[in-house]
Parts: structure tokens; sequence; C-alpha cells
């Protein structure tokens, strides 16, 4: 179920609000409230329901035994029991068919047969990317003794399955929700929260539909027609896909975070004008922060973070990235574009430690850092390195012919297009974002949010999913 689609905008969410608070008691909201997350996922595929509920059993469970436990060696034998359970599903869906295609491919090269493994034809389950890490974090911190084990399973079903984060994050910690779902006043409708909720799920709607989509509908074709395609068709792909996927993915952040504030939970700001960055290390520091911190609390200071020296440091950054470009997907794209993030994160570390400061000029400093991510994106967006190779081509004018015809853009989508992509460029580099407005209740601003909705209601004729569902 989209959170762009009708059936969710009005049937599933005044239904789940409707229920949420006219039963006024906490425990029967909580499980109305767990329920209506399970209806919401089982919308999508009621087959691999059982492994979300699989990881939020056996993790709850295993964290109350290392709280329990007497010695660090169980402690730990338990802590391995679930990341070997999570992430052995995790690979197996995610990462099977990759790995048997490169095994398969490797084999072939050296001449040792046709196929050293067998294809299987998996359907990867919607979320488990997100649920996965959220549920091994509560783990890792109940082990690290961060956090106390949680005494509710029901608080902790609702905080893994919750349906505004459930598909595509943000990947939010445990301790901020699970005191929130607990809390008497969460269940109490407060008209200040349900506003800006309405703000941030409408102006998420319009960063989507009004945005990202009429972006991609140009976009998508030309990627796929790489190799015909003239070099400003390439040029405009490139600067295209780079705010498709942010309007895209931070619409989806702020519908997430509205659709919380409707029900009285807060959610973290997981986009903070990112491309206004002056560095890649700034950059995520302003990018899918939720991630970042992830990343940054559960696997670079795993690998030993910077406590052992300057030049493992940097190797744990090249890791943490490479393993998190890995996490998006199952592509070698995706890993090179990680390794790709992760040495400009390593020379930046190198510089900082000199005390060295090439780039002066913020101007310069802040294109140079957005034309990085540019290239970071060919990459991300690419089906392969061939595709992304012609694409960089074209886009910086290494062929031996320059064309600059746009016959690869449908006619009905051009004036959109070009639209869209002025106003997303207005908007991400000289406007403040959804979190620094301060869009506060009066009659003019209702009127906006209203004529915004029904705009993105006009544009809903099709589905459109956010981008980061196939992660």
């Amino acid at each position: 179920m989209l959170f762009n689609s009708y059936i969710f905008i009005f049937a599933f969410l005044p239904i789940t609000l409707m229920g949420y608070y006219l039963i006024r008691n906490k425990f029967y909201q909580q499980c109305f409230l767990l329920l209506s997350s399970v209806v919401f996922y089982c919308y999508w595929s009621t087959t691999y329901v059982f492994l979300l509920f699989f990881t939020v059993i056996l993790d709850f469970y295993i964290a109350r035994a290392i709280d329990k436990a007497k010695t660090q060696k169980a402690r730990k034998a338990f802590l391995l029991t679930s990341l070997i359970a999570n992430l052995s599903i995790l690979g197996f869906f995610k990462y099977y068919n990759f790995f048997a295609d490169s095994m398969n491919g490797l084999v072939s090269l050296v001449g040792a047969g046709e196929k050293a493994l067998p294809a299987l034809n998996l359907i990867l389950p919607i979320g488990i990317s997100f649920y996965t890490f959220q549920s091994m974090c509560y783990v890792i911190d109940v082990y690290r003794r961060t956090s106390d084990a949680h005494a509710n399973l029901l608080s902790f079903a609702g905080y893994v399955t919750l349906f505004p984060h459930q598909i595509s994050g943000p990947l939010v910690r445990h301790n901020k929700i699970i005191p929130q779902l607990e809390s008497e006043s969460t269940y109490k409708f407060q008209a200040d929260n349900f506003w800006r909720g309405c703000y941030f799920f409408i102006f998420g709607l319009a960063k989507k539909m009004l945005v990202a989509d009429l972006i991609a509908a140009a976009v998508d074709p030309l990627v796929h027609n790489m190799q015909s395609v003239s070099n400003l068709e390439a040029i405009l792909a490139m600067f295209g896909y780079t705010f498709q996927l942010y309007f895209d993915f931070s619409g989806y952040s702020d519908m997430a975070v509205g659709l919380g504030l409707m029900m009285n939970i807060q959610f973290p700001q997981n986009f903070n004008s990112p491309y206004k960055s002056l560095s890649i290390t700034e950059f995520w520091q302003r990018w899918h922060i939720s991630l970042s911190s992830w990343l940054k609390d559960y696997l670079y200071i795993s690998l030993g973070g910077n406590r052992e020296g300057k030049v493992k440091t940097y190797r744990n950054l090249l890791l943490t990235m490479a393993i998190g470009g890995l996490w998006h997907g199952a592509n070698w794209t995706y890993v090179f574009w990680g390794v790709f993030h992760g040495m400009f994160l390593a020379i930046e570390r190198y510089f900082k430690d000199r005390n060295w400061n090439i780039i002066r000029s913020k101007y310069i400093a802040g294109f140079l850092t957005f034309m990085l991510v540019n290239i970071g994106w060919v990459f991300f967006r690419s089906p392969d390195f061939k595709v992304a190779t012609l694409w960089l081509k074209k886009s910086f004018l290494f062929t031996s012919e320059y064309t600059w015809t746009i016959y690869h853009i449908a006619l009905k989508h051009k004036d959109r297009f070009l639209i869209a992509l002025g106003l997303g460029i207005i908007m991400a580099f000289f406007c403040r974002n959804t979190w620094e407005i301060k869009f506060k209740p009066s009659f003019k601003n209702a009127l906006i949010l209203a004529f915004l909705f029904v705009i993105c209601l006009t544009y809903m004729g099709e589905e459109s999913p956010f981008l980061y569902f196939q992660f």
C-alpha cells in the first residue's frame, strides 16, 4: 500500500486514525495500531509476514536473555545467535541471486563449468532491510549495556512494525519510539501535532508527486536508452535523477514524520538540505541521517572506528561505506557507489588530520561536492558499469561527437520535466527545508495545504512506488 494512493489516503488512514483515537484504552489502542501495521504490510504480501514476526519475537526474547545472562560468554552467544539469524535471512533473500550470479560468472570465466550455484526465483520481502536493522540495533544496545531490555513485547512489536516507517524508514531507534508507545499521552488527540502531521504529510506528498515523479517520467526512459541519447539528454538525466532521488526519499520521510505526528509519535529528521553540503563528510551528516548514524554506531564503531590509528580509520570508513552500498542493493554498482563515497570520506579525514584546508571558497567546495554526489548517483542508478561509464562519458563530453537534441524525452513530459527540475533546484539550494519552515495553523495555511493536496490528487492516477522500496 502506497502513501500516495487513493486506498491509503481515503480508506486505510482514516480508519486507522479513527480507531486509534476512538478506542480510548491504551492497551487496546496499541493492539489496534499493531493490527493496522500488520494489515498495511499484508497488503503487499501475506507470504512473508511470518518473517517480520519471527524477527520481532526472536530479537525480543534474545535481548531479554542477554539482559539476564550471568556471564559475558553467554551474552556474546545470544548476540551471535541474533546476528546470524537476522543476517542469514536478509542475506538469503536479498543477496543469494547476486552471489550465485557472481560465482557462476567467475566459474564460467575460468572455464570450470557453466554454473556453480542454481538461480532461485526469490522475491525480496518488502521492508526487510529496514526492519532487520531496527530490530538488530535493539539487541546490540542491550548487549552493549546502553539500553535495558524492554519488558513489553507489544510495544516492541509496535516499534518494529509501525507502518509509517515500516517499508522505507527512517531507521528510528527503539529508545526513541518505544517510550512514546508506552506513554498514555501518545494516545490522546493533540490538535497541534495533528496539524503539523498534515503539513509534513502533504508537503512530502507534493515533493513526491509534483517534483520526483514528474522528473522520473523523463529520466527513466533516458537511462534505459543511454546508448542512443544525446549528450544534453545524458546531462539532464544525471541532474534529473539527483533531484528525483532526493525529493522522492525526502518526500517519503516527510510523509512518515507526518503520519507519526498524527498519532503523537515523534520521528527524527532524516534529511537536512544535503545538496547544500560543502564536503562529502557534511553530505552524510545531512543525507539519510538515520542510516548514516546507524552505520556509524553499529558498523563503523564495531570495526574499530578511529580508535586504532589513522590508517585503520581510513580502512573502516571504506569498509563501512562499501557495506552501506551493498545494503542498498545486490549489485556491484551499489558497492562501487559505497566505496566511492568511502574513498572521499577517507581523503577528507586525511586532510583534516593534517589541518589542510585546500579549498577555501565555500562556493567551489559546494560545487565540487555536488558534482561528486552526482557522479556517485550515476553508479547508484545504473544497472551495470557499462551503462554508468557511457552515461558519464556523455555527461562530461568525453565523446567524439557532441549532440544537443532532446528527442528521447516524450513531448508530453518535456515541459513538466523542465518545470519540476527547475523547481527542485530552487527548493534544494535556495529554500528552507520542511523542518526549517514554521508552518503555523491559520486559514491561509490551511488553504495552501488544501490546494497542494488537491493538485497531488490529480496526479495520483497511476501507482508510483517510492524508490527506496526496492532496498
